[in-house]
């Protein structure tokens, strides 16, 4: 498991001089090297190719070098320019700390024989940054951004965590998280919902950006300033209710000695205009590597289980619609058996099944999975190999190995 925290700094206006300039240096020379990589298929070569001139022209340490090199050649094959970037510095050899009685400094080698000392900021930061050390994580990295900020990178080995009892699903969509907590038998122990003033509160302020936006488009000057304002706040707003969502999600996981289970959610297929920015406001990268951290940190197994129609399977017949009512988009209607109900409720639901449902090393160990009086098929809610490797449905009495097994939810 690795983590980055961010450290403000206090150098005085002489050492900030030193390291903007070597900001502007390292920026200048990713572009340079930007340039030059088209003209290589392979690192290897990409680096033989422009690690002497590169130092030479430079002056930085080897180690600088090396770090600019790889972020460039990682940088998406379109990208022809960029106005910043965080030069990386490695423990001990390139980047050493020490302490006074009144700061924590972090030195910096930018050149050959030359090192900046520069003092931390004692802020909350610096306060997680130290707990993070008493934990156990262990700080081999340290960058310098562009805004002459430092970026500490963390890193903690990743222990097997054991198993909980029950499985907390957790659907992410545009409007809230939806929760479903069941027992190894299926049974349902708590159903809610989290995060619904988020969209409340976003909505606002997209309107509030929309009517700001008009104005600056007219010439209004000070409504640049406060649409740039508006979409800070937007942003650290989200930052900050998604955090206290997955504090709530790993309580209650607690308190239900459940794991957490969530969606491997790909690229969307385009459907639509309004669609695509409702579903590009979803703020679940953010959301799941957030939750992967506090996993994490309070001992929780994450389960990241496959989409394969989860929103298109019954709960209560097993059958495998169209998913979403066409007439209303957060109900669920089942064709077969006629059942209505929310749609990101049942998609908790079905994540929560199915993590239970893939428990096992393979599906020859689950026998059966009872929800409710009625027994139905989970049709189509795993999918595993097959001999010829490709993604199959599961399916009731499948052939599995030559032998027959039966998979049931109702």
């Amino acid at each position: 498991m690795q983590r980055a925290i961010l450290l403000q700094t206090e150098a005085t206006s002489a050492k900030q001089r030193v390291l903007s300039a070597f900001e502007q240096a390292a920026t200048a020379e990713v572009n340079r090297l930007l340039s030059e990589r088209g003209n290589y298929k392979r690192f290897n070569d990409f680096w033989r190719g422009i690690g002497s001139d590169s130092k030479r022209l430079t002056g930085f340490n080897i180690q600088v070098v090396c770090d600019l090199a790889r972020s460039t050649w990682r940088k998406q094959k379109g990208c022809e320019r960029v106005d910043g970037v965080t030069v990386k510095f490695n423990l001990p050899r390139n980047c050493k700390t020490f302490k006074t009685k009144e700061f924590t400094f972090v030195e910096l080698g930018l050149v050959p024989k030359r090192r900046v000392a520069v003092p931390i900021r004692k802020n909350r930061n610096w306060e997680r940054f130290n707990n993070l050390l008493a934990a156990g994580w262990k700080c081999k990295t340290f960058g310098l951004t562009p805004n002459l900020e430092l970026v500490v990178y963390l890193s903690k080995n990743e222990d097997e965590v054991p198993r909980r009892k029950n499985v907390l699903g957790v659907d992410v969509n545009s409007k809230c998280f939806a929760l479903s907590i069941i027992s190894p038998k299926g049974k349902v122990l708590k159903q809610t919902y989290l995060g619904k003033d988020i969209w409340a509160r976003r909505r606002k302020i997209f309107e509030r950006k929309s009517l700001l936006r008009s104005y600056a488009d007219r010439g209004d000057p000070s409504a640049q300033k406060k649409l740039d304002r508006a979409k800070h706040g937007e942003h650290n707003f989200v930052k900050n209710r998604v955090g206290e969502v997955i504090r709530d999600i790993t309580n209650l996981a607690l308190n239900y000695d459940a794991d957490v289970a969530i969606e491997n959610l790909k690229r969307f297929s385009s459907k639509g205009k309004r669609f695509n920015r409702q579903v590009m406001r979803i703020p679940f990268y953010t959301f799941r590597m957030n939750l992967e951290q506090r996993c994490f940190d309070k001992g929780i197994a994450l389960n990241i289980v496959d989409s394969w129609h989860t929103s298109k399977w019954c709960p209560h017949c097993g059958a495998v619609g169209k998913g979403h009512d066409g007439a209303n988009y957060s109900l669920f209607r089942c064709k077969e058996c006629g059942l209505v109900v929310n749609s990101d409720r049942k998609a908790s639901l079905a994540v929560a099944v199915k993590s239970l449902l893939e428990r096992g090393s393979s599906p020859n160990q689950i026998t059966s999975l009872s929800l409710s009086g009625r027994r139905v098929p989970v049709n189509g809610l795993l999918r595993c190999p097959n001999a010829i490797g490709n993604n199959v449905a599961v399916q009731l009495d499948s052939q599995l190995n030559g032998k027959p097994t039966s998979f049931s939810c109702g």
